[in-house]
């Protein structure tokens, strides 16, 4: 079964509004742990929706350096890879990235012409004089995505930090 974009949004907009119902202010740490797993389970289904033909590639494990210019943080869980032609990938990491923040700049540990699944990072950032570093992180297998995709998966985490 193929879903258009607009069906997706549908979809997705119905999961947020039942997720924004279920998570409420998150206050304690049990309720934020599940607001966390609620958004993860949200950019999964939004991960795991059909493409266009012309978007199809399947799950990569690798990514030749060649083809992205930029990396952007979207949360400590989820990192997008922006390429050439319009080409993103959403990299799912391993595991969550403790200290990882949206504005850090991420140094990978890379061997030879590609990025690949199982590669590592640290994120660096300079505020006030003061260089701070995340823990190690390594990378999942990256996710082609259109850019209709990455808006909503913006907007889930967004939904995330308003319930905070």
């Amino acid at each position: 079964m193929e879903l258009t974009m607009n069906g997706m949004a549908k979809g997705l907009a119905a999961a947020l509004t039942a997720g924004a119902l279920l998570t409420g202010c998150a206050s304690d740490p049990a309720e934020t742990a599940a607001a966390q797993q609620e958004v993860s389970e949200q950019i999964d289904t939004i991960l795991t929706q059909p493409l266009g033909e012309e978007d199809y590639g399947g799950g990569e494990r690798c990514i030749s350096t060649n083809l992205y210019d930029s990396v952007d943080v979207l949360d400590t869980r989820h990192v997008l890879f922006k390429g050439r032609g319009n080409r993103l990938w959403v990299n799912t990491l391993r595991s969550t990235c403790v200290g990882l923040r949206k504005r850090d700049v991420l140094q990978f540990e890379i061997r030879g012409s590609q990025i690949c699944n199982l590669d590592t990072f640290t994120a660096v950032s300079n505020s006030f004089g003061w260089q701070r570093t995340s823990a190690t992180c390594s990378l999942g297998d990256f996710s082609p995505v259109t850019a209709e995709q990455v808006a909503m998966i913006e907007a889930a985490l967004d939904t995330k930090k308003k319930k905070k």
